[in-house]
């Protein structure tokens, strides 16, 4: 897990040898996700966060054509129990700017799945899901080790 936040502390590890892997894991999460509600997405550029929101989308029944909100910074898909909100930080600067984007107001209406959460730890709500997903360092290779964990408690 992320070694900026001594609050949190890992749940589980699996390994993702391609996009359908990273599927099926983001498909066994998805109980942990909903029970969070807060899910921030780690990793480096091109680690797959992006594809996992994707396959989550599409595990919660959500069609629409699901894109990283980095220009945008936050895109709501869905409805009702089915409701994701996607934001990104990635080009965020300050903490200022995330506060903001007035998150909290989207955290009680379905799911909300943040990119790049770990640039602001700290505003990561207590619970929060925290899914890092890095790739091998072999790159003729496509695996993906995925840990997720809790920051703080509920």
């Amino acid at each position: 897990m992320a070694t900026d936040n001594p609050d949190t502390y890992q749940l589980g590890e699996q390994q993702s040898r391609n996009v359908r892997e990273t599927a099926a894991i983001a498909a066994k999460l998805l109980p942990l996700m909903r029970e969070s509600r807060v899910v921030s997405l780690e990793g480096p550029l091109g680690a797959g966060k992006t594809h996992f929101i994707k396959a989550t989308a599409l595990e919660l029944g959500i069609t629409e054509d699901v894109t990283s909100p980095t220009f945008t910074l936050l895109q709501s898909y869905g409805s009702g129990d089915q409701r994701l909100h996607h934001s990104d930080w990635y080009r965020l600067e300050s903490e200022a700017e995330v506060i903001a984007l007035g998150l909290e107001d989207y955290y009680d209406d379905g799911m909300m799945l943040i990119e790049w959460g770990d640039k602001f730890p700290a505003l990561l709500p207590p619970g929060t899901l925290r899914i890092r997903i890095e790739p091998s360092l072999e790159k003729s290779e496509e695996i993906r080790t995925i840990r997720w964990g809790n920051s703080g408690s509920h």
